[in-house]
């Protein structure tokens, strides 16, 4: 088969090509001609910055590419499948990125240029027309062509920035982002409270943690750890400080991950692996599942989620999980449907064999 290419096309001032639904005036700026004190305007098509802009936009182009011949999805809406020419498309506000072979995708950039005025980058094999590019942006994501497969990688910026506002330059790496956190929750067992940080640099605490959060859905190796600082944003403290100076220092030692999706035969089985760390929060005794979502040898998502219940057991810890990985297992199998792959399955694995057993039950328990 042809190998798929990938698009991303970006459409100029897009809220001015839907209609408004509402009657909306506003006063005529004084640049205009005709403008006069006594009059309003009118608004025919939607403004910047009023309420139901974006609503009206993504009205507007997914009626276009319905009418166009993709069917959208109905469990992500941003997620259109064209059945005839097996063209996947995510729309993301102004944002069209879509993966298909290059006569599919020729074929969608001449229709956006018909309907809009756009940008386009075409990641794929250099081509002789040399219109195509090994590398391009998507979502503030490096997204790159390789004869094995597609390579992703976040913005290496994000990590810089990290490090450059925890003030680490020249500070020796760490080989993991936290720590074991027994000896650190044993002192704040001895000291509930802690010592808290000043306002100043409370914010920027906050700051350098919301920026790691950003940073940890295409960095499963910090996510856990990252987790555990956000959950103490409300009220930072000193080690707070020192846990999320960890992180800073172990992207200085790895501040890059390549994501690499290599050429594979179409699959139809989501594999979710679970696991749970029983009470692995010692102040709160709440348990976390974590779990990652393979289809092929293709990482497709991973999650670290603190329960919400306070389990009493590993077992019961890990049944939450399960429970949780099975959740995400279908909402994969949503995806897959909106993207025309209709006989998706889900396959979860785990190692408790407690959960196992819970989870094999027969009837009402």
């Amino acid at each position: 088969d042809q190998k798929k290419e990938i698009t991303i096309n970006d459409v100029s001032r897009a809220y001015f090509y839907a209609k408004c639904t509402r009657d909306l005036y506003i006063e005529l700026p004084k640049e205009d001609p005709e403008a006069h004190p006594d009059f309003l305007g009118k608004l025919r098509l939607c403004l910047y910055g009023t309420r139901d802009a974006a609503l009206n936009w993504q009205q507007t182009l997914s009626d276009h590419l319905v009418e166009s011949g993709f069917v959208r999805g109905i469990g992500h809406p941003a997620v259109f499948h064209h059945p005839r020419r097996d063209i996947w498309t995510l729309v993301h506000g102004d944002d069209y990125c879509s993966a298909g072979t290059s006569d599919s995708l020729d074929w969608l950039q001449k229709t956006l240029e018909g309907k809009y005025k756009i940008k386009t980058q075409r990641i794929g094999e250099i081509d002789k027309k040399n219109e195509k590019k090994h590398e391009g942006q998507v979502l503030n994501r490096v997204v790159r062509w390789t004869p094995k497969g597609f390579e992703l990688e976040a913005d290496l910026r994000h990590a810089e920035l990290i490090i450059e506002q925890l003030e680490l330059g020249g500070s020796k790496p760490v080989v993991t982002p936290g720590v074991d956190v027994e000896g650190t929750c044993a002192a704040w067992e001895e000291e509930p409270e802690g010592e808290e940080l000043a306002p100043a640099m409370a914010t920027r605490f906050r700051t350098i943690a919301a920026r790691c959060n950003y940073l940890q859905p295409d960095r499963p190796d910090i996510q856990y750890a990252v987790k555990e600082v956000c959950r103490l944003m409300s009220r930072p403290t000193v080690k707070a400080w020192d846990l999320l100076k960890r992180i800073g220092r172990y992207l200085q030692g790895r501040p890059r991950l390549v994501w690499r999706y290599c050429w594979q035969a179409p699959l139809s089985t989501i594999d979710v692996t679970s696991d749970a760390n029983w009470a692995g929060c010692r102040r709160g005794r709440k348990s976390t599942s974590g779990g990652t979502i393979m289809v092929g040898s293709h990482l497709i998502r991973f999650y670290s989620k603190t329960q919400s219940v306070i389990a009493k057991s590993s077992g019961e810890s890990e049944l939450y999980a399960v429970i949780r990985a099975s959740t995400e297992g279908l909402g994969m199998v949503t995806l897959m449907k909106d993207l025309g792959i209709k006989d998706a399955k889900v396959r979860i694995g785990m190692d408790a064999s407690a959960a196992i057993g819970m989870a094999q039950r027969t009837g009402l328990n």
